[in-house]
């Protein structure tokens, strides 16, 4: 096998999680050292970083083919570690949530691993049954592969995830065709079940309220967005240098997690921040590139989805601290402090370098929305899904 590097990809990487390591030793060293260790959070993401590049190099060298014979497997560890963090001893609560296993100091969060795993078997499901995504029974059978994870991390709580979880499963399913009125179908019954579960707990209609009004909550919801927009404001276009925010060491909790964003404005600038926003641009960019010239439908599927992941996280996180969307504990991927996240996300990039590699095996156009024909070298043609009507 021809197995090609795409070296983009690569390098937008690296760069997005060199800077990562920076800002989170910026914006925790002070608080760190009060701690006794300024060098506690650095230490612990680069660890999470070597971890990360380990599981990133072997699944780049992995062909797809194994990824799919495994996905069980995968799948199975996902949801065994969802239902272990209900268990007493075992789980790990911060913030009201149990979201994590703690073993020691280290503590894993399974839901960051569940959106791979999820996306892994709805992409092998979809490929089997391409062409036939216009039938509601593949549409149902489909929607239950999420499910089981979605509801796993639903009890934790966190909204945040789940609403991930299916808005990814949604998104492949426009991708690999389904019809615009199924589409609007399942996106309103989306809609009607989320809206029901924001209104079932009080704190998630307190971030919605906050968002529309955040002064009028200013010392307890809306604290976090007030704080984050005063602390862009003060750093201006070009920042008050590295190291010299003043949000993170009085304003800002926990600065280098969720608000990470907001210390780099700050330090950095407006500027800086905009090349950051460009350097996630080039990863999608690519990440699309890569779908596009994927070796099979399930590699597309898979490599579009997970472009989407990583895009969108980065959107909606950025989007909170400019307070353009309601507050969810979404980490800045590659850049935020966060264990489980920074192996996730690296394990989605190797996951991506394969089906690149791989795509040199074969000239691959996709299909409705990306219309067009999948076919690989040699005497193998498979057909694309067809656009509604077609």
């Amino acid at each position: 096998m021809n197995r090609s590097i795409d070296f983009w990809l690569i390098a937008v990487t690296a760069l997005l999680t060199v800077v990562g390591l920076v800002m989170v030793y910026s914006a925790s060293a002070v608080v760190a050292a009060e701690h006794g260790d300024e060098m506690r959070f650095l230490t612990r993401q680069l660890l999470a970083i070597a971890g990360g590049l380990l599981l990133c190099g072997v699944t780049a060298f992995t062909p797809t083919g194994v990824l799919r014979r495994y996905r069980h497997g995968i799948y199975a560890a996902c949801l065994l570690g969802l239902i272990l963090t209900y268990v007493p001893g075992i789980q790990h609560k911060a913030n009201g949530a149990a979201r994590w296993l703690g073993f020691g100091s280290i503590h894993l969060q399974p839901s960051e691993f569940a959106k791979i795993a999820v996306l892994v078997s709805l992409a092998h499901f979809l490929d089997r049954y391409r062409g036939k995504i216009g039938d509601w029974r593949v549409i149902g059978a489909a929607a239950l592969i999420p499910l089981p994870l979605m509801l796993g991390t639903l009890g934790q709580p966190d909204f945040g995830t789940t609403a991930i979880i299916g808005g990814l499963a949604a998104i492949m399913l426009f991708v690999a065709g389904m019809r615009p009125h199924h589409i609007l179908a399942i996106g309103g019954l989306g809609s009607i079940a989320a809206v029901g579960l924001v209104m079932s707990a009080q704190y998630r209609m307190n971030r919605i309220t906050s968002f529309t009004d955040p002064w009028a909550s200013e010392k307890a919801e809306g604290y976090h967005t007030i704080q984050s927009w005063l602390a862009m404001h003060s750093g201006g276009l070009w920042g008050q240098g590295l190291g010299n925010s003043h949000a993170k060491l009085h304003f800002l909790p926990e600065p280098w997690t969720d608000y990470i964003a907001a210390v780099i404005a700050e330090e950095l600038g407006l500027v800086r921040l905009v090349i950051i926003i460009i350097f996630f641009g080039i990863f999608v960019w690519r990440g699309l590139v890569i779908a596009r010239r994927a070796r099979d439908a399930f590699g597309m599927f898979l490599a579009a989805t997970l472009t989407a992941m990583i895009g969108f996280e980065a959107f909606f996180n950025l989007a909170v601290v400019m307070g353009m969307v309601p507050p969810k504990g979404l980490v800045l991927p590659f850049i935020s402090y966060g264990s489980s996240a920074m192996l996730a996300n690296l394990w989605a990039v190797g996951v991506l370098l394969s089906i690149a590699a791989e795509g040199n095996e074969a000239d691959v156009t996709v299909g409705w929305p990306l219309r067009g024909v999948f076919s690989t070298s040699g005497s193998r043609t498979v057909a694309a899904p067809t656009a509604p009507g077609a």
